[in-house]
């Protein structure tokens, strides 16, 4: 499936659609018509709540012992959940999905030296304290399926054009490198707010939701460099979920990759390896008067 461009993200304006008797309609008429009813509800979500993960969504790592130790594999597995991402656009992971970490690892350490490829400098960067640190993050993705025959669009005429009749609003799961010396948490636009009186803590949200439509903006289009949590190459409206600290040890040269560790007994303990709690939750009414 390829990925298309979504409408509702740059879109400034929310003009509905005025219908009349005997109007021609277009493709875009109705296109227009979609994109602003996705809107409106992505406005209300993003504000209402934020962006993070509402259900499911743990990201657990799992041993798989190997015919000797130097065949033993990590499979970091995300579970079933939804999310709300930086665009208030709802993200579903309908089933579990996985990655082999040491095919990952090694793809990256076989790219070293200087051979330009994405992330393979960082992959020295990103250890520090034994071991090598990255990120989980979730994106949306909308794909393009069940092509139809239809009229040709662009400058060729075609006899066997066709188009796309559904979208369908996936997802992409990112690991990426963390170089950077201070590590971010996830963006919290409410977290300043705080007071040792109920009276206090009341002025502390009303001055931060004064200030939350500018909070929760997107960058604008010329924006260069890190966004809150996510790195200049991932996605601005991905979610982070979780943080992997991979053990390894110092490379053994300059042109070398640290070496990771594989083995059961390091992995024994996933919770050493991976923190759940450093994203955003976006916890139902329920769940706050539980908790009131």
């Amino acid at each position: 499936m390829n990925r298309i461009p979504d409408p509702l993200l740059g879109l400034t304006t929310s003009d509905r659609l005025n219908y009349s008797t005997g109007e021609l309609l277009g493709a875009d008429d109705f296109r227009d018509e979609q994109t602003y009813h996705r809107r409106q509800l992505a406005q209300a979500l993003l504000h209402y709540q934020g962006s993070g993960t509402l259900a499911g969504l743990r990201v657990v790592v799992e041993h798989k012992p190997g015919a000797d130790a130097a065949s033993d594999e990590v499979v970091l597995q995300v579970r079933p959940g939804l999310a709300l991402d930086r665009a208030g656009r709802l993200i579903e992971v309908p089933r579990e999905a996985c990655l082999r970490l040491r095919r990952w690892f090694d793809y990256l350490a076989a790219q070293l030296p200087d051979s330009g490829a994405p992330d393979a400098g960082d992959l020295r960067a990103a250890f520090r304290d034994g071991a090598v640190v990255a990120d989980i993050f979730l994106a949306f993705h909308a794909c393009d399926r069940g092509y139809t025959p239809a009229f040709a669009s662009g400058p060729f005429d075609a006899l066997d054009a066709s188009q796309p009749s559904r979208v369908r609003d996936a997802y992409e799961l990112s690991l990426v490198l963390r170089p950077e010396k201070n590590l971010p948490s996830a963006f919290d636009p409410w977290a300043e707010i705080a007071g040792d009186t109920p009276e206090e803590k009341l002025s502390a949200a009303t001055e931060a939701s004064l200030d939350a439509w500018d909070m929760l903006a997107l960058p604008p289009a010329d924006h260069v460099g890190n966004w809150h949590e996510n790195p200049e190459n991932v996605d601005p409206t991905a979610v982070l979920l979780a943080r992997l600290r991979i053990p390894a040890g110092p490379a053994p040269d300059a042109a070398s990759a640290p070496e990771p560790d594989w083995s059961a007994a390091t992995w024994s303990d996933p919770a050493t390896n991976l923190d759940n709690t450093i994203r955003n939750f976006l916890f139902p009414p329920a769940v706050l008067h539980r908790l009131a």
